[in-house]
């Protein structure tokens, strides 16, 4: 079977519609993490958290005030962002586990082990990478913007046509910016499904197994990227339901409703009330449809261009 961009974009709703329990185990995965990890941040970080929130409602004067709780959060992320990246590995290697490996369905299709631990370390490797290219992209466009800069300048250009110019200049930057983002991601999207099927570790053999096909899969992702995108905001605006449901935000108006929402980290019991409750379930639930919505396309890709490509047997 070719490759099909569109079918590969939508392939989340088709997982949501033909595997339900995979889905449920996802999201009642998902709701037990959450839970676990926030009880143990409120009892470890609970007082830092609600200074936080006090202080970016009302900015301290400070510099050493500022700092000291600067220190205090860098700490809180030192704990979160590992929990962070072996979790969304987990889910990642069941999603690709469902397009790939379709019969292994036990568990919902998770599992901990090297797999999850390998693509772990590709996750991390990608993101400093884009850091990196970003950096030098960056760089490379503010100085061909600086060079037109003062060509302009010492061209005697000025007035109202100058200005515009530099507004297209910088919107051009931008766009210049936004696409080399969509290439790196684009032409890495392989490596997950890559290093999850071969059992080590595969990142630039992504680069030349995309080749040929970057337009489909850009379309590809920008499609699952715009639906993933709609169904979180779904899952907002449900959840902001649910917040008046429970009596949040005096009067219904809309900033009162987000203040509501805002967690109490002073104990687990005030941080875990019904409403807060309310909230994860739903996040967990709308958790693990995004996790399908975004992350079964480049596994389908992957399948259809290069598993399929080479012969290998792909069980139903």
């Amino acid at each position: 079977m070719a490759f099909q961009a569109m079918d590969a974009a939508i392939e989340g709703f088709r997982i949501a519609r033909e595997k339900p329990k995979a889905m449920l185990i996802w999201a009642a995965a998902s709701l037990v993490i959450s839970l676990v990890s926030s009880i143990g941040m409120v009892a470890l970080f609970g007082g830092t958290l609600n200074e936080f929130m006090a202080m970016s409602r009302a900015p301290s004067d400070d510099p050493a005030e500022v700092m000291a709780m600067l220190g205090q959060v860098g700490l809180l992320y030192a704990f979160l962002l590992p929990l962070a990246l072996l979790v969304f590995a987990i889910f990642t290697a069941a999603v690709y586990r469902s397009v790939l490996r379709p019969a292994d369905s036990a568990f919902g299709y998770l599992r901990l082990g090297m797999t999850e631990l390998r693509l772990a370390v590709v996750m991390l490797v990608l993101f400093l990478l884009g850091i990196a290219a970003s950096i030098v992209v960056t760089l490379v466009l503010g100085l061909v913007g600086a060079i037109v800069g003062v060509g302009m300048n010492a061209g005697g250009a000025g007035g109202i046509g100058a200005g515009i110019a530099v507004a297209v200049l910088i919107i051009l930057i931008y766009i210049g910016m936004i696409f080399a983002t969509l290439v790196f991601w684009t032409k890495f999207s392989f490596a997950g499904p890559m290093t999850f099927n071969d059992g080590r570790i595969r990142i630039f053999e992504s680069w030349s197994a995309t080749k040929g096909h970057f337009w489909s899969l850009l379309g590809c992702y920008v499609v699952a990227g715009i639906l993933g995108i709609v169904v979180g905001l779904l899952g907002g605006v449900i959840a902001m339901a649910v917040m008046l449901g429970f009596g949040g935000g005096e009067g219904g108006s809309f900033l009162a409703i987000l203040e509501s929402m805002e967690a109490d980290y002073t104990s687990v019991a005030t941080f875990l009330s019904p409403a807060m409750i309310a909230n994860l379930v739903i996040n967990a639930l709308i958790s693990a449809l995004t996790y399908a919505i975004f992350l079964a396309p480049p596994a389908v890709a992957y399948r259809d261009i290069v598993v399929r490509r080479s012969g290998a047997d792909i069980s139903a």
